[in-house]
């Protein structure tokens, strides 16, 4: 059984409506959930998937690692979302792409435009892996060094640099699976994209736009 996951604290549980809405929409493999420190509020939202709950210590940026460790060992495959991620059409058919031992992830096309001094960037907001994956331990322990803002500047330090390990870390995933809001003011836009990620307070403010029209 392949399964999509997300997760969130109080913080960002204000975007469970909007996202759920729309992978209900056009996704009817199970949806997954990593609670980071939701309200009870939130918690009643996601109840009727009370059987895919799973309360992960809050880590900050690096709490995916920790869930989607959780799950691969559950199901065949497992793709994390970000909350901020509208998707657009069925996303299933990323598990395409999955390779064993390897993160499933889309090329950050504007960082890698934008700092393209140390190679690619892959964004750390869709990131799907096929089974147990000791590579998200090694993410995991690299994030866990504290020097790094985030998860994905994590990922990009371990394999900056090093053609061969960035090789045998990161399966690509065509660009339509993670299409980022600097895509569209790059004009960078993929025909028929699958998930729009809303990233950064504009990202937020789109979000909120979407809910209330």
């Amino acid at each position: 059984m392949k399964a999509f996951l997300t997760g969130c604290d109080s913080n960002t549980e204000w975007q469970l409506p909007w996202f759920i809405k729309n992978y209900q929409k056009h996704c009817n493999l199970p949806l997954l959930f990593a609670d980071f420190g939701m309200t009870e509020d939130a918690l009643n939202l996601i109840a009727p998937f009370a059987e895919n709950v799973v309360k992960t210590p809050r880590t900050g940026w690096f709490s995916k690692i920790n869930a989607l460790e959780h799950y691969s060992r559950m199901y065949e495959a497992v793709c994390w979302v970000d909350t901020d991620c509208q998707v657009l059409s069925d996303p299933s058919s990323i598990f395409r792409y999955t390779e064993k031992g390897k993160l499933t992830m889309v090329k950050d096309n504007p960082w890698s435009t934008r700092r393209p001094e140390l190679g690619d960037w892959y964004n750390s907001g869709v990131v799907a892996v096929e089974g147990v994956t000791p590579m998200l331990t090694t993410w995991k322990n690299e994030a866990a060094k504290g020097n790094y803002v985030g998860d994905q500047e994590a990922l990009h330090g371990y394999i900056a640099g090093d053609l061969m390990r960035r090789i045998s870390t990161v399966a690509e995933a065509p660009h339509k699976y993670n299409v980022l809001r600097l895509d569209l003011l790059d004009n960078n836009v993929p025909k028929n994209p699958v998930i729009m990620h809303w990233t950064g307070q504009k990202g937020n403010l789109e979000i909120r736009k979407q809910m209330t029209s």
